[in-house]
Order: structure tokens, then C-alpha cells, then sequence
């Protein structure tokens, strides 16, 4: 019988290129032999090629309960139960570290372990993890908002964002929705999008949003494509939500589809506002419908995450995420595409 070892290499990769993306960390581990050939850029080619055949779902990376997970979500199965699939934890090792906040760019991933003073960059694809050390300690990791682009840097600035905006990273800038500090008395729009430019190592002018916000109203960005911007807006008192989607989106400009991509009166059958603080979401232009992710729309269920199917025609559907140990933990969701972007 021949072993995989002695297999010609094109037929190896053939071969390995259908190991599930999560368990690409245990398959390298096996042997030296299968790690070098999981390194080579014609094995990684195949195996993305693979993944993406017939893919008739959406790849998603959520933290969940402190943990990162890779999920899969089918549109196409009307079964709320199974149409979300737990493909496994994204980052190996995670279960002895809890993790408060996770950002995605360009399939790599920027989290904070939980009390931890170093912030961490990883390519789960690859495996490649990089620490980067902090001269303060996270204590309070919830007041702190972060970002992840094609450089770094810092810059002072004349506004402010909340500390539960997690910010959205698209074309290797990250943009935040933002507001006038209360004492800026100037014209001009009192809430908007700001972009760092990370080429240009600093922050571009407010971009207008196309609604005015109050500080009680849900606001949360996406990515279409990796190309266009996605904002969810819901509105505390009448609880209409709507969905708004870029059709040019660069770090000094905007301009957006004058047609609303979703909008939906939650109070005629829901009754409920989405969290502030989670709310993240993604949405599907074919399929005209949107998923958003947060806390069960009972509150009296404060453990129970739930993935909101939300058409455009005002239809609802449910999926139960599993509950968390910690009902202060909301589940955030990004699109995820793994990347051969090295880490130097």
C-alpha cells in the first residue's frame, strides 16, 4: 500500500487541499513533511480554490463566549436550525485564553486576550502569529476601540468614537462612525464617518452619512464584497431599521446608493431595538436579505445569541447561536476570506 508520504507532491496537494480549514493547524503538525508542503503557494492556491467551489455559503469569523470561531452560514437551507454551521474555533490554543475583542482585515485577524498588555495579529490560514507588546495593561478592554490596517499609526483628532464602535477595515483602511465632541458647537453633520488612511498615515475629513443619528439609534458597519461600505441604522423610538451600501467609498469621499438597500418597521412585528454594542451583520445583495447577529430579542434571555435572517420583504427568521457563560458578551460576526498574507 503506498503511503501518503510517498505520494508525487502535485497529487498530495490534490489530495490535502480538501482538509477543512479549520483543521489545517493539526494537519501540519503530523508530519515535517505535510507542514512544508501546507507552506508551498501552489498548495495554498488549490486548497482556496477548493474551498470556494460549489460554495454556496457565507464564511464567517465570530467571537462568541470570549472564543473565535470560523461559522458557515447557507442561505439556501430554510432550516433555521442548520442553515448556521459551527465549523470549529478559528485559533488553536483559545480555550485557555479569553479573548475581548476581535478585528479582521484582509484575512487577518487583530485580537486582545482578555487582561492580557499585548495585542495580537495572526493569519489562521497560515498560522503565522505576531505579538505586539503595549507599555499599559488592557484592564478596562471594553473602552478601547482598534484597527487594523496596511501600516500603523496614531493621530489626534477633533471627535470622538464610542468605545463599543468597533470600527470596519476595507481596502486596508479602517473606517468609524463618529461624533462631534459636545463641546464642538461648529456646523456641519453632528455624526459621520471617519477613515484612517494607513498609506497616508493619517485621518481623513468627516464623510456624511445619509441619515442623521441620535445617541439612542443603533449604528453598525459591514463590507460588501471587500469593496463597498454597509451601514445598519435603527432608530430607538419608531424601531425602523434600515440598510444603507456605498457605491464609492475612499478615505477623503463617499457617495451612496440613493436606494435603501433594506428597510424594515421592527415594531410592527419584532418590537425590538438591536444592542449598541453588537449588532454586527453582513449582508447578501443576491439573496436581498441581511443577518444580523446579537442577543436573543426576549431579554429575559440574556445568555442566548441569535442570528436575525432579515429580508427585504419583512420576512424574519431565527437561528440559535448557543448560549454564553457570560451575558455580557455579545457575539460579533465579520465576512471572512482566508489570505496568504505574510506576517514580517
Amino acid at each position: 500500500m503506498t503511503k501518503m508520504s510517498n505520494l508525487p507532491r502535485d497529487l498530495a496537494e490534490e489530495v490535502l487541499s480538501k482538509v477543512p480549514l479549520t483543521s489545517l493547524r493539526k494537519f501540519r503538525s503530523t508530519c515535517k513533511e505535510w507542514k512544508t508542503l501546507s507552506k508551498r503557494r501552489s498548495f495554498a492556491k488549490k486548497h482556496l480554490g477548493q474551498a470556494s467551489v460549489g460554495a454556496a455559503s457565507h464564511k464567517v469569523v465570530m467571537m462568541m463566549d470570549l472564543r473565535i470561531y470560523l461559522m458557515s452560514i447557507n442561505l439556501n437551507n430554510k432550516n433555521d436550525e442548520s442553515c448556521i454551521k459551527h465549523e470549529g474555533k478559528l485559533i488553536l490554543g483559545s480555550d485557555e485564553v479569553d479573548i475581548s475583542r476581535v478585528f479582521h482585515c484582509d484575512g487577518l485577524l487583530l485580537f486582545i486576550p482578555k487582561g492580557s498588555t499585548c495585542v495580537v495579529v495572526c493569519n489562521p490560514y497560515s498560522g503565522q502569529t505576531r505579538f505586539i507588546e503595549s507599555t499599559f495593561a488592557f484592564r478596562n478592554w471594553w473602552n478601547y476601540s482598534y484597527a487594523l490596517g496596511y501600516e500603523k499609526s496614531t493621530k489626534s483628532c477633533g471627535w470622538r468614537v464610542g468605545h463599543y464602535d468597533r470600527g470596519l477595515s476595507l481596502k486596508g483602511n479602517t473606517y468609524w462612525f463618529a461624533n462631534k465632541k459636545r463641546s464642538d458647537k461648529s456646523d456641519g453633520d453632528r455624526s459621520f464617518l471617519v477613515c484612517f488612511d494607513f498609506t497616508r498615515e493619517r485621518f481623513g475629513p468627516p464623510l456624511p452619512l445619509p441619515f442623521e443619528p441620535f445617541d439612542e439609534d443603533t449604528v453598525s458597519l459591514s463590507s460588501v464584497r471587500e469593496e463597498q461600505l454597509a451601514v445598519l441604522f435603527q432608530r430607538w423610538d419608531s424601531l425602523e431599521l434600515e440598510i444603507w451600501v456605498t457605491t464609492k467609498i475612499e478615505p477623503e469621499s463617499v457617495t451612496w446608493n440613493t436606494k435603501v438597500f433594506l428597510q424594515v418597521n421592527m415594531s410592527l412585528q419584532f418590537q425590538f431595538q438591536f444592542l449598541l454594542t453588537a449588532a454586527s451583520f453582513f449582508i447578501d445583495e443576491e439573496k436581498k436579505v441581511a443577518v444580523v447577529f446579537d442577543k436573543n430579542k426576549e431579554r429575559s434571555l440574556v445568555n442566548r445569541n441569535v442570528a436575525y435572517i432579515i429580508g427585504v420583504d419583512e420576512s424574519l427568521r431565527e437561528a440559535d447561536l448557543g448560549d454564553s457563560n457570560d451575558k455580557n458578551c455579545y457575539p460579533l460576526a465579520c465576512s471572512y476570506v482566508p489570505s496568504l498574507a505574510k506576517l514580517t
